[in-house]
C-alpha cells in the first residue's frame, strides 16, 4: 500500500511540475524554445482551468500565449492546448473556475515567467477589461475582453472548453429545465466591452401594467376613455382604448419604471366593427427615452389589422429600455387606437 502511495505522490509531482520547455515547443518553432530564456517559469501538465478565459486565442505559440498573458489586465495564467494551439488567457481564479484533467493540456502561472518577455508593456497599469498595445515608442491601452459574465438565467454554458471573454466573439448557452429559449443561443462580446446576450430562457413577466403612459394627440368621442393610461389598464372593453388624432405617424408609449430586457408586446387591436383596419403599419421601440437617436427597433406589424386583433410581436433582438414607443406609420393622416398594449420583460 505504501508503494502504491508513492508512486501516485511521485506521478503527481511529475505531473504538476516542470522545469523545460522542451515538451511545450514544437521542434520548428524557434522563437517558442527561446533560448535566451535561461530561467523558464514552472509548467503543469494535463491540467486546465476552465470558464477563466479572458481571451482565447487560436494557432498561436505557448511564447505568444505567455506575452499575451502578460500584456492583458488581470491575467494570472494561461492554459495551452498543444494540439489545437489553442490559448486561454486567464483571469483571475474563483470559484466558478474549474480545475480539470485534460490530456494534451498544460497551464502555467503567469507570475513565475520574466515579464521581459513583452519589453515595455512589462509595467503597464492597464485597468480591467483592457491590454496594453506597444505603438512606436509609447505604450497605450486598449479594451480586449468583457468583464465578469453575460446575463444567462435559467440557461447553462454549452462551450467544450469553457466560457471565454473576447471581443467579437459568442459562447453558446442552452435553457436548463427544458424551459422554452427566445432568440439565438448565444452571448456576444461586444466591441465595446459589453456583453450582449441574444436570448432568453422564459417569456419574462407582464411589465407595463398601470405603468404611466403617454401618446401624441388625443382625440375622443362621448362615451369613450381615450387617454393613454387606457392601453396599460388591462380593461379589453370596446369603449376602454387610447385614441389619437389624425397624424401621419401618432405614437403611443409606456414608461416601464426602471430599464427591462424586453422580449414580446402583445397589443390588442379596438374591437369597435367600424375602425380596425386603420391600423396599417406599427413600428415598436424601445428607448431609454422619447428621444429617437438612442432606441432599438423591437419589431413591426404590418397589417391590415382587423377588429379585436391580437398582435403579437417579438423582440428577436431582445432590447433593453425603460420605454416602449408604438407609432402608426401611415400614408395619410390617420388616427392610432388600440385596446390594450402588454410588455413582457425581465429585469
Amino acid at each position: 500500500m505504501k508503494e502504491v502511495t508513492s508512486l501516485l505522490i511521485l506521478q503527481n509531482v511529475m505531473l504538476t511540475c516542470s522545469w523545460s520547455l522542451d515538451d511545450v515547443c514544437d521542434a520548428d518553432d524557434i522563437k517558442c524554445q527561446n533560448p535566451q530564456m535561461l530561467t523558464p517559469g514552472e509548467i503543469t501538465y494535463g491540467q486546465c482551468y476552465r470558464n477563466a478565459a479572458l481571451r482565447r486565442l487560436l494557432q498561436v505559440s505557448f511564447l505568444t500565449c505567455l506575452k499575451e498573458c502578460m500584456k492583458t489586465s488581470t491575467c494570472s495564467n494561461v492554459s495551452y492546448r498543444r494540439d489545437w494551439k489553442m490559448c486561454d488567457i486567464n483571469g483571475k481564479i474563483n470559484p466558478e473556475v474549474e480545475l480539470v484533467q485534460e490530456h494534451g493540456c498544460f497551464s502555467s502561472n503567469i507570475s513565475s515567467w520574466s515579464k521581459k518577455l513583452v519589453g515595455k508593456c512589462a509595467t503597464h497599469n492597464c485597468a480591467e477589461g483592457y491590454k496594453c498595445v506597444v505603438k512606436g515608442e509609447e505604450i497605450t491601452c486598449e479594451i480586449a475582453y468583457c468583464i465578469g459574465r453575460p446575463f444567462a438565467a435559467n440557461a447553462e454554458l454549452d462551450e467544450p472548453f469553457g466560457l471565454s471573454r473576447d471581443l467579437g466573439h459568442g459562447m453558446k448557452y442552452v435553457c436548463t429545465n427544458r424551459i422554452q429559449m427566445i432568440g439565438k443561443p448565444f452571448a456576444v462580446c461586444r466591441q465595446t466591452g459589453k456583453w450582449k446576450s441574444m436570448f432568453i430562457c422564459g417569456e419574462g413577466s407582464l411589465v407595463s401594467h398601470h405603468k404611466t403612459a403617454g401618446q401624441s394627440t388625443i382625440h375622443c368621442a362621448n362615451g369613450y376613455l381615450c387617454e393613454p393610461e387606457a392601453g396599460v389598464d388591462g380593461i379589453k372593453q370596446l369603449t376602454n382604448i387610447f385614441h389619437t388624432d389624425l397624424e401621419l405617424e401618432p405614437f403611443w408609449w409606456v414608461n416601464l419604471g426602471q430599464v427591462y430586457t424586453v422580449l414580446k408586446v402583445v397589443s390588442t387591436n379596438r374591437m369597435h366593427s367600424c375602425c380596425g383596419n386603420r391600423l396599417r403599419k406599427m413600428l415598436i421601440h424601445v428607448e431609454e427615452n422619447l428621444d429617437t437617436s438612442n432606441t432599438e427597433l423591437c419589431g413591426q406589424f404590418i397589417g391590415p389589422a382587423v377588429s379585436g386583433q391580437v398582435i403579437v410581436t417579438p423582440c428577436n433582438t431582445l432590447p433593453k429600455g425603460h420605454l416602449v414607443k408604438l407609432t402608426s406609420v401611415n400614408t395619410v393622416p390617420t388616427v392610432f387606437h388600440l385596446t390594450e398594449v402588454e410588455v413582457y420583460g425581465i429585469e
